[in-house]
């Protein structure tokens, strides 16, 4: 190992410029001595003053040959010497009395020999294929060059060597932020593309889970944001040469940031997660209606996301430092405070979480709750939302429910009540509804919606001019009215082809009878005789 490093050493290559610097520093990092930033810090330094030496010896290259090794070999020792203090300076004396204990006992003294002896093995490797390739590229004359031309111009306008190795720090940062939100948001749409496969596997949505990539997204961008905040901090503090820390804080503001990432992904997670267990359990149980579902999902959506709201704005204050437990006593104490308040709202919420669970009604039943008529539109924790034939829209709490009158609840009835007139043959009319039963059920568009043939109860009622039979017919809900209105225009058809009267409402005078049983002769005239009675009187 030793030979492998002087033989490094001898080479007037980029990583000897760069190694009695970047070998302690990485030591230190990897024993948790200096951070990320500082070792940055370090590099960027001994590339910037690596430069001068170079110079100087190709100077003395040109004058003479023996005196270049003797100062360039005084410089690494000074480099040497000077690596050596600050890693000994960032060592502490429980890591020597560490080292020297190691030393001394043999078998763990044989295992740090067998390491080192495969670490220079390694580096042997890494040298060889590292000369062949800086051979054909020329890599170590270039990148010397190149580095001494690039610090000297930016020395030449004036900047100190702290302040070029921050601005070569927060170029890597910006490169590394920019490749990493690219590589962020490249896995956010392949996984996106790739989840496809399971949404038509298992019926979901569409958009099922697109809201956890986006999320995925704008995490990348504002993770990048604050590495690039505090590169700026950093090249802002080097440039001023000022003894003030202007640096933003990365751990806390990081550490803050990934909690409300975490947050932020647990609360998707359940979120999309949920509705994905709903669209499923839609798709496996058919044979629930649809209506009941658009009742209960929404319900379940809300409860759901007002909790992971809750719950969330609790995490985020708690890592904010602010101290929750007085917030939730008094929530408790307003809680209870709004629900002896406001009683009619807690009578509201209990009303309407048993409508809804005993399933009463449901999205799209037509149903009358007092005296409001129409088909249910919406339902909420609170209140039902019902839209009548007109088209107005009316708003019943949950409170003021007492009756729920619900007519469209698994099937429905047409009840029929038909008046004819008393002279009719009440067996002849009953056939005839019959017959046009018959007819309908056998109709293509109309057959489907009839469950069972017309049920005619008999003859109901006398009344003041008509005989009123009544029957009904059994249907599908929501389909009642369509059923009755073509039955009752086929009806009008048949009754006017067997000359079935349907009465109307008219006045018939009777003029009594005398004993014989004959009607007197009624005294009638006619107002245009009377009139011109009245003119030959005026005349006269």
């Amino acid at each position: 190992m030793r030979s492998s490093i002087r033989n490094t050493l001898k080479r007037p290559s980029v990583m000897r410029l760069f190694m009695p610097v970047f070998a302690p520093l990485m030591l230190l990092l990897l024993m948790g001595q200096v951070s990320y930033a500082q070792a940055v810090t370090g590099v960027t330094e001994a590339v910037a003053g690596s430069s001068q030496p170079l110079s100087g010896t190709e100077g003395s290259d040109s004058d003479s040959g023996t005196g270049t090794k003797g100062e360039s070999t005084e410089g690494n020792s000074t480099e040497g010497s000077s690596t050596e203090g600050r890693n000994t300076e960032g060592i502490s004396d429980q890591q020597l009395n560490d080292l020297i204990s190691t030393l001394e006992n043999e078998e763990q003294r044989q295992q740090l020999i067998e390491q080192l002896q495969l670490m220079a093995q390694a580096n042997e490797e890494d040298e060889k294929s590292l000369d062949s390739l800086t051979d054909v590229l020329n890599i170590e004359s270039a990148g010397s060059g190149l580095a001494s031309d690039f610090v000297g111009l930016l020395q030449s306008w004036g900047l100190s060597e702290s302040f070029i190795g921050a601005l070569i720090s927060f170029g890597l940062t910006l490169l590394l932020i920019g490749v990493c939100v690219f590589a962020n948001n490249w896995l956010a749409v392949l996984f996106n593309r790739r989840l496809s496969k399971v949404r038509s596997r298992f019926h979901l949505d569409k958009q099922r889970f697109r809201s956890v990539f986006l999320l995925q997204r704008w995490v990348g961008y504002l993770f990048g944001l604050i590495f690039l905040v505090y590169a700026s901090s950093r090249l802002f503090t080097a440039y001023i040469e000022d003894d003030t820390d202007y640096s933003l804080p990365l751990g806390s503001v990081f550490g803050f940031a990934l909690t409300l990432a975490v947050i932020m992904f647990v609360w998707t997670l359940i979120w999309e997660g949920v509705n994905a267990f709903l669209e499923v359990f839609e798709h496996k149980n058919r044979r629930v209606k649809e209506s009941r579902l658009k009742t209960i999902t929404p319900i379940i959506r809300n409860v759901l996301l007002f909790t992971l709201s809750l719950f969330a704005i609790m995490v985020i204050l708690s890592e904010l430092g602010v101290d929750i437990l007085p917030l939730m006593a008094g929530a408790g104490v307003l809680g209870i405070a709004i629900g002896f308040g406001a009683q009619t709202l807690v009578k509201d919420f209990i009303t309407g979480a048993m409508v809804i669970f005993e399933d009463l009604l449901q999205i799209g039943d037509v149903v009358q709750l007092g005296d409001k008529f129409g088909a249910v539109e919406k339902i909420t924790i609170r209140k039902i939302q019902l839209r009548d034939l007109d088209g107005t829209v009316h708003t019943v709490p949950f409170g003021d429910v007492t009756i729920v009158s619900n007519l469209t609840k698994d099937f429905s009835y047409y009840l029929f009540n038909v008046g004819v007139a008393y002279r009719e043959n009440v067996d002849e009319v009953m056939q005839c509804l019959r017959e046009i039963d018959e007819e309908l059920r056998a109709d293509e568009q109309f057959g489907r919606l009839i469950l069972e043939p017309l049920e005619i109860l008999g003859l109901d009622q006398f009344a003041d001019s008509a005989l009123i039979i009544k029957a009904r017919s059994k249907t599908l809900p929501h389909e009642k009215w369509n059923v009755g209105r073509e039955f009752n225009r086929r009806m009008k058809i048949a009754f006017d082809e067997r000359n079935i009267e349907i009465p109307f409402p008219h006045q018939t005078l009777y003029f009594g009878e005398d004993k014989s049983g004959k009607a007197p002769a009624a005294n009638i005239r006619l107002l245009s005789e009377a009139a011109n009675n009245a003119d030959e009187e005026q005349s006269s």
